[in-house]
């Protein structure tokens, strides 16, 4: 929660201005909060010059700027970062786990309820690997098996996807377990999707998470099948104790890696379109 501390305050009303939910107000030269409004975005505690506002009465520090990566660290880590299905059966520290997830509420969100599940138990993560392979077996049977589906796919166009998607499946099933090789840990988004970009405000705070364990030397993968698969499996909900209205909006694997990536892709870039008034 958010509050004031009044005897720092001078009422320059920066606070006010920065406010996008609109819900600081300047009464007497001092803010006040109308807290059903609140997002608790914490710009206003990021931009006072005074620290007068503070979150759960922790008092903010300033930034160290001389702490900011330069463009080539950037630029190292965002090439190195890959997705690593492959990891060695070490565990990782449930501090460590507890530090990477920390990160994941500094991302940009719409949804400032959002909760994390880690699940680190091997046996729990054999119990989810096992739901995860019948629903792989099942979808090899009903969808990848029948000759009709394959071409209704060429004929509205999903081939690609479709002979992609057959590949995994089918090699899942020859090899008898749906992960590639059992993680560390699993962490999963928690939120309710009543509240817009939701799904999207989850993948940012994985985002946070994927870089800052790449920089402590832990490998990840998103986990596309916990919002697909997880989510809509009654068993896996009771086991991670998920209440009615709550939702898996992302989900990640963790471990040090058993397989590593020794060199940079260079000339990869995403295609860019320049829009102009000009008409030439």
């Amino acid at each position: 929660m958010i509050t004031v501390e009044n005897d720092k305050c001078n009422g320059c009303g920066l606070c006010v201005r920065i406010c996008h939910e609109h819900c600081i107000t300047l009464s007497e030269d001092l803010p006040k909060i109308d807290y059903e409004v609140c997002s608790t975005c914490t710009q206003c505690i990021a931009v006072c010059p005074h620290r007068a506002l503070t979150w759960d009465n922790r008092a903010p520090s300033a930034f160290n700027k001389t702490r900011l990566p330069s463009p080539d660290q950037l630029e190292e880590l965002y090439q190195e970062r890959r997705s690593t299905r492959f990891f060695t059966p070490e565990k990782i520290a449930r501090a460590q786990l507890e530090e990477i997830v920390k990160y994941g509420a500094y991302a940009s969100t719409e949804n400032f309820h959002l909760r994390a599940i880690i699940v680190d138990d091997e046996a729990i993560l054999s119990e989810l690997e096992k739901e995860l392979l019948k629903i792989t077996l099942r979808i090899n049977r009903f969808v990848f098996h029948p000759g009709i589906i394959s071409r209704l796919a060429k004929v509205i166009g999903l081939s690609h996807s479709y002979l992609r998607s057959k590949a995994k499946i089918e090699n899942a099933v020859q090899r008898g377990h749906a992960f590639s090789s059992i993680p560390a840990a699993m962490i999963f988004v928690i939120g309710e999707k009543r509240i817009p970009l939701s799904d999207a405000s989850a993948q940012y705070a994985l985002a946070n998470m994927i870089y800052y364990a790449q920089s402590q030397g832990i490998a990840s993968c998103l986990c596309g099948n916990g919002q697909l698969f997880f989510d809509k499996n009654n068993k896996i909900r009771k086991r991670l104790r998920l209440h009615s209205r709550e939702h898996i909006l992302a989900s990640l694997f963790l471990g040090y890696p058993a397989i590593q990536f020794s060199n940079r892709v260079n000339g990869k870039a995403m295609p860019i379109q320049w829009n102009s008034a000009s008409k030439d």
